[in-house]
């Protein structure tokens, strides 16, 4: 049987990726600090902080490592944070793929290395990340580029997401819904951001898809080729879901003012999660085209509206 290994195995990727891997009889060894939340049958699961030096056993016998672990949440941790997950935890992934040979890694970066554009941007464009959480993912690439130099026979896999959705996200797609669904979304400023993206199972064929090229190196870009503004993600999940679709536009500055103080109430004690650097990334768009992919003849399976319905299936209409 075919062994492979998932650190960040319990994050919203992680999981949908463990599953998948077990269901096309992979044994799987699972990493995470967290615990997992889907068990599931005949997948080891070990304890783990990436932040420490992996234990060399934990590598026998695989035949490919995938870190997904990341610090990502942006606003909402120091800057050591991301540096200490993102770039430590990498050295000690490849130190363990070192130690116990094994051939291939598979890394999830960002396309938070580009930084926010108005341009579209493809794996050749300019790298000007602008987080600590950009920054700290572009070191890692860096660090894995070494890695996979050092011998012929290591492989490496870079994929730089877009916005990622799908069951279990807990994140952006999620919260829209939620507003969506109780009539609280407004338009910041803007309808036409354009926010570059997919689904967690297309992104998996497409990881599939990479590695099945069997070249030493290869760095994609992942979101649907055909872009989508805030306002028709908020069309589409109508359509799906019957959610209002008109929602009103506001202007930038109230909000933020509103959202400096939600930022003082966070930090007395109350926990909430606006602030006004999430309100300025809804206006500012991130477009990321999936060239290598489509210069390489993946043919995605879904759009926005068939993927976005696709969760409302799976999820009995709970977009969770």
């Amino acid at each position: 049987m075919r062994r492979r290994i998932v650190v960040g195995a319990s994050g919203f990727i992680g999981t949908r990726l463990v599953g998948r891997l077990a269901d096309q009889g992979v044994e799987v060894v699972a990493i995470d600090i967290a615990p997992p939340r889907v068990v599931r049958s005949g997948v080891v699961y070990v304890t783990a902080d990436v932040r420490q030096p992996l234990n060399p056993g934990l590598g026998e016998g695989a035949e490919a490592i995938y870190d997904l672990a990341a610090v990502h949440r942006t606003p909402g941790h120091a800057p050591h944070e991301y540096y200490e997950t993102n770039v430590v935890g990498a050295s000690h992934v490849s130190a363990l793929a070192e130690a116990s040979r094994i051939p291939l890694i598979v890394f999830t970066s960002s396309i938070s290395v580009y930084g926010p554009s108005e341009e579209v941007l493809t794996e050749e464009s300019p790298l000007r990340p602008e987080s600590d959480y950009g920054r700290s993912k572009r070191l890692a690439e860096l660090l894995y580029g070494r890695w996979v130099r050092a011998e012929k026979v290591r492989r490496l896999v870079v994929v730089r997401p877009g916005v990622i959705f799908g069951p279990g996200e807990r994140g952006n797609y999620t919260n829209l819904a939620r507003a969506l669904r109780r009539g609280m979304f407004v338009y910041p400023g803007r309808r036409d951001t354009v926010k570059s993206g997919g689904h967690v199972d297309e992104l998996l064929r497409a990881i599939d898809f990479a590695i099945s090229r069997r070249r030493r190196e290869v760095l994609f870009n992942f979101a649907f080729p055909d872009e989508s503004t805030t306002e028709e993600i908020v069309g589409a999940f109508a359509r799906v879901a019957g959610y209002p679709h008109n929602p009103a536009t506001m202007p930038v500055a109230p909000l933020l003012a509103a959202a400096s103080l939600f930022e003082a109430a966070d930090g007395l004690g109350f926990k909430n999660p606006i602030h006004r650097e999430r309100i300025m990334k809804l206006v500012r768009s991130t477009r990321v085209a999936p060239k290598w992919l489509l210069d390489n003849g993946y043919r995605f399976e879904a759009d926005l509206e068939a993927a976005l319905a696709g969760w409302h299936a799976e999820t009995a209409g709970r977009f969770d």
